[in-house]
C-alpha cells in the first residue's frame, strides 16, 4: 500500500513539472518600439519552434526577477538610454550570464551607467565598450553573408561605437575605415548585440537573419563540456541505488565529469541548461514523459539513456509480459579489443526477468539477456536525429561489468572520450615464501617436495616468462604462515628450507628490476577480529622489516603491501601505516562490494589497489576481470601464486603446471598483440601515476568538429585517452594517436602538453 501511494504521489508530481524555463523579451514600453519588432520579427519565429517567452516591459519591472531559475536566455530591443536602476540591472544581468544563461541586445544596453558597470556585463559576452561615438563614411563592409538575407549598403552614414571583441566571439558585421574595426553584429556562446540600426536597410527592412540568430542562441550542439546528468528520486529503492553508485564509480574512473539531479529539479531545466551534457541518464523508476526540451536535446546531438523499467521508456509498444530465467550476460565485440568469446565477452549470472522484447534494425543491440534457448536484448540504442536514446537493463550495471558498461555508453554517441590510467602491474604473491619439504607433487614419476617446485620448477619459469614479455614483477611476501598475532615475532618457518632457498630468492629480487613488497609478518589479516592488541600488528610489522633488511644486506625501504587474503579494515590499515609509514600502496580484494575494495587515495597519501585479475583459468573469467577495469580504469592487476598448482579453489581442473603456464602465456600473448601501448609497471613505479590520475581535474570542450581536453600543468604527462568516434579523426595537437581499432572505432591518444586538441573529419 505505500509503495502504491508513493508511486502515485510521484506521477502526479511529474505530471505537474512540466514549467519550462522561458526567454525574457524585454522592451521599454515609453518607446514601443521595441515590442513591435518582437512581435513582429521574434515572436513568430519563437511560436515556430516551440520556445516559451515571456514580454516584460523593462522600465517598471522588478530586476531581480531575471534569474536562471526562470529564464534561460534575455533578449532586450530598444533605443533610448535612460533607465531607472541602470547598474542593478546590469549587476542582474551579469550574474544571470555568469550562471549559464544568454543575454543579446538590439540597438544598445538603453542604459546610462558607470562604464565599469557596462563592462561588467560586457566583457562575460566577450566584448569590451571603449565608447568613441562617431559618424562613419566612405567605410569597408566585413560582413558574415551567412546571417544576412541582403547585403548592407555602404552608402550611408554609420553611427558608431568603439568595441573590441574578444575570446569565442563571432563578429558577423563590422565597419572599416583606415585599418580601424568597428564591430556592430558580434555573437558568443553566452549572446552578443547587434548595434544601432546595423541591422536593416536604409529603407527600415530588417535584412539580418533573425531566424538564425535564434536558433544559434536557442538550439546549439549539446554536450560541450561531455558532462554526464544522473536522473533520480529520493524515493528509488535499492536496486536504482546501487546502480546510481555504480555509474558514479564508473564516470570517476573514466574520469568523465558527472551530476546528479532529482527528477523535479530536471523537468525544470532548459535545453540553455543542458548545453554541457553528453549523456541525460534515466535512472530511476519515476515515471518518464517527454518534454520539447528533452526533444531538442536529442536532436541537437545529446544521448538519452533510459536504465529504468523497460515499460518506462519509449520502446513499451515492443515488449510483452514473460517470464525468463537468465543464465549470462552477452556483450558485443563491437564493444571492446578483446572479449572471452569469438563474438563478444560472457558474464554469467544467475536472474529472471519478467519481460521479452523484439526490435527492429534501427536499433543497435550491444547486449543480450541469455539462457540456453533465449537471447532478450539489454544494451541497445538507435540514432534519432543528430542524437541517440538508448537502454540499459538497469539490473546489469554491475561491478563485475563495468567496463562493459561505460564501453556501451560511449557506443550511444557520434565521438566520445574518457581518461585511461595506462599501467598494469603484475603481482607475484606470496613469494619468497617459507617452505616445508613436504611431497606436493609427483612429475615425470618422481615426487616433488613444496621446496623443490617452488624453487626449481616455479621460480625458474617465472624468470624466464617475465624475460619473455618483458614484464617486471611485483613480489610480495609472507615471512610466516604462524597465525600469530602476539609475540615472539620470530622466522622460523622462513628457513625449514633444506637449501636456504626463500633466502636465497629474497637475496636475488633485491638484486634485479623486480620491487619486493610485503604480503604481512605472517598471512594473517589485518582486522580487528584478529589483533585484539594494535602494538602487536606495529611490533610484527617492524620485525618483519628489520628482517629482510638483514637478507639482502641494507635497510629496506617497503613501499607496497598486499593485504593477506586481500583483506584488510580501518583499524588495520591505521596501524600498517604506523608502523610503516613508507607503504605507497595497499592491495586488497575488488570483487566484492566491501570495505576497501575501490581505488582511492587514503591518509592523503596511500593508494587502495584491488586487485582485478588473478589465476591462469579459464581465460574466459580472466578476460573478463581485465576488462572489467581496463577498459573503465585504464588498468589491471594480475595476481599468481606460486602454489596455485596445488589449490584447489585455484586449480579445480587439477591442470598441471605446463598447462598453466601455458594458459598464462596465451594470456599475455593477447594483451602484447591487443594493447602494445600498455605500460607495465611495479607497484612503486605506477604510484605517482595512480595518485596523478585519481586527483586530476579533466576539462572538455567539444565544439563543432573539435574537442579540446585541459589539465593543469602540474600534471603528470604523459596522460591517456581513448576516443570513440564514428567520425575519423582529421588532426590531433598536444599529442599523439598511439593506436586504432578499426573494428570498435576506437583511438589511444597520448597526451603530451596541458591542453589537447582533437579535429575530426566532418560535423557530428
Amino acid at each position: 500500500m505505500k509503495k502504491t501511494i508513493i508511486f502515485i504521489l510521484l506521477l502526479v508530481l511529474s505530471l505537474s513539472l512540466f514549467g519550462q524555463k522561458k526567454l525574457l523579451l524585454l522592451y521599454k514600453n515609453s518607446e514601443q518600439y521595441g515590442e513591435y519588432m518582437f512581435k513582429y520579427h521574434i515572436v513568430p519565429l519563437l511560436e515556430k519552434y516551440d520556445i516559451e517567452y515571456e514580454f516584460n516591459n523593462v522600465e517598471n519591472m522588478n530586476y531581480y526577477r531575471i534569474k536562471n531559475d526562470d529564464y534561460f536566455g534575455v533578449i532586450s530591443w530598444y533605443y533610448s538610454p535612460d533607465l531607472k536602476d541602470s547598474s542593478l540591472y546590469l549587476r542582474q544581468l551579469a550574474t544571470f550570464v555568469e550562471n549559464g544563461g544568454f543575454f543579446f541586445f538590439f540597438n544598445n544596453l538603453g542604459v546610462t551607467s558607470n562604464i565599469r558597470e557596462i563592462n561588467n556585463l560586457l566583457n562575460k559576452l566577450g566584448i569590451h565598450y571603449m565608447y568613441g561615438y562617431k559618424n562613419l563614411e566612405n567605410y569597408t563592409l566585413n560582413v558574415n553573408n551567412d546571417f544576412f538575407i541582403s547585403t548592407p549598403a555602404t552608402n550611408i552614414t554609420r553611427p558608431v561605437e568603439k568595441y573590441i571583441t574578444f575570446g569565442k566571439d563571432d563578429i558577423l558585421l563590422s565597419f572599416e575605415i583606415e585599418n580601424e574595426e568597428y564591430p556592430m553584429i558580434i555573437l558568443s556562446e553566452n549572446g552578443g548585440g547587434a548595434i544601432f540600426n546595423s541591422f536593416i536597410d536604409k529603407e527600415g527592412n530588417i535584412i539580418f537573419n533573425i531566424e538564425k540568430l535564434l536558433l544559434k542562441l536557442t538550439n546549439q550542439k549539446v554536450g560541450t563540456k561531455n558532462k554526464v546528468l544522473i536522473i533520480k528520486t529520493k524515493f528509488d529503492e535499492k536496486g536504482y541505488l546501487y546502480s546510481q553508485n555504480e555509474l558514479k564509480t564508473i564516470f570517476k574512473y573514466a574520469k568523465i565529469n558527472y551530476e546528479f539531479i532529482n527528477v523535479d529539479d530536471f523537468y525544470n531545466l532548459s535545453l540553455f541548461d543542458l548545453l554541457p551534457y553528453r549523456y541525460i541518464i534515466w535512472n530511476t523508476d519515476s515515471r518518464y514523459r517527454k518534454t520539447k526540451t528533452i526533444e531538442r536535446f536529442i536532436n541537437n546531438g545529446g544521448s538519452l539513456i533510459f536504465s529504468t523499467d523497460i515499460y518506462n521508456t519509449p520502446w513499451n509498444v515492443y515488449t510483452k509480459i514473460d517470464d525468463i530465467n537468465i543464465s549470462k550476460i552477452f556483450f558485443s565485440k563491437q564493444l571492446f579489443p578483446i572479449g572471452n568469446a569469438e563474438n563478444g565477452t560472457v558474464f554469467n549470472r544467475n536472474f529472471k526477468i519478467t519481460f521479452n522484447i523484439s526490435l527492429n534494425e534501427n536499433h543497435t543491440i550491444l547486449a543480450y539477456l541469455e539462457n540456453d534457448s533465449t537471447k532478450v536484448p539489454a544494451i541497445w540504442y538507435e540514432k534519432v536525429n543528430k542524437g541517440y536514446i538508448g537502454y540499459i537493463y538497469p539490473g546489469i550495471i554491475l561491478k563485475g561489468v563495468r567496463g562493459l558498461i561505460l564501453q556501451s555508453i560511449l557506443e550511444m554517441q557520434d565521438s566520445s572520450i574518457a581518461g585511461l590510467l595506462n599501467s598494469f602491474i603484475f603481482y607475484i604473491d606470496d613469494f619468497p615464501l617459507p617452505s616445508y619439504n613436504i611431497e606436493k607433487v609427483e612429475i615425470n614419476g618422481k615426487k616433488v617436495t613444496d621446496d623443490e617446485y617452488y624453487y626449481e620448477i616455479w621460480w625458474p619459469s617465472i624468470k624466464k616468462f617475465a624475460e619473455k614479455y618483458n614484464i617486471k614483477y611485483t613480489f610480495v611476501t609472507p615471512l610466516s604462515y604462524n597465525g600469530s598475532s602476539n609475540p615472539p615475532f620470530e622466522f622460523t618457518e622462513f628457513f625449514i628450507s633444506k637449501k636456504n632457498y626463500p633466502y636465497k630468492a629474497m637475496k636475488e629480487i633485491s638484486n634485479t628490476d623486480f620491487e619486493l613488497g610485503l604480503h604481512g609478518y605472517n598471512h594473517n589479516s589485518l582486522t580487528k577480529d584478529r589483533w585484539a592488541n594494535p602494538e602487536n600488528i606495529k611490533l610484527s610489522l617492524k620485525a618483519a622489516k628489520d628482517f629482510i633488511s638483514e637478507i639482502i644486506g641494507h635497510e629496506v625501504i617497503i613501499s607496497s603491501y598486499v593485504a593477506p587474503n586481500n583483506l584488510i579494515d580501518d583499524f588495520g590499515l591505521n596501524n600498517l601505516l604506523e608502523a610503516i609509514p613508507t607503504i605507497k600502496t595497499v592491495g586488497t580484494v575488488y570483487e566484492d562490494n566491501i570495505y576497501l575494495s575501490e581505488f582511492e587515495i587514503r591518509h592523503n597519501f596511500t593508494i587502495i589497489i584491488p586487485r582485478s585479475t588473478y589465476g591462469y583459468y579459464p581465460l574466459s573469467r580472466v578476460y573478463l576481470s581485465t576488462i572489467n577495469t581496463l577498459a573503465n580504469f585504464g588498468s589491471f592487476q594480475h595476481f599468481i601464486h606460486p602454489d596455485d598448482v596445488f589449490a584447489k579453489d585455484r586449480n579445480p581442473e587439477n591442470l598441471n603446471w605446463d598447462q598453466m603456464y601455458n594458459n598464462l602465456e596465451t594470456f599475455y600473448n593477447t594483451i602484447k598483440s591487443k594493447f602494445p601501448w600498455l605500460r607495465n609497471q611495479t607497484a612503486s613505479e605506477a604510484y605517482p601515476f595512480f595518485f596523478d590520475y585519481l586527483t586530476q581535474d579533466v576539462k572538455y570542450e567539444y565544439n563543432e568538429n573539435n574537442l579540446k581536453v585541459i589539465i593543469p600543468n602540474s600534471s603528470l604527462f604523459p596522460k591517456y585517452f581513448m576516443i570513440k568516434s564514428k567520425n575519423n579523426i582529421r588532426k590531433v595537437s598536444g599529442g599523439k594517436i598511439i593506436h586504432y581499432y578499426r573494428d570498435n572505432n576506437l583511438y589511444i591518444i597520448e597526451m603530451n602538453k596541458n591542453i589537447l586538441s582533437v579535429e575530426f573529419l566532418g560535423e557530428f
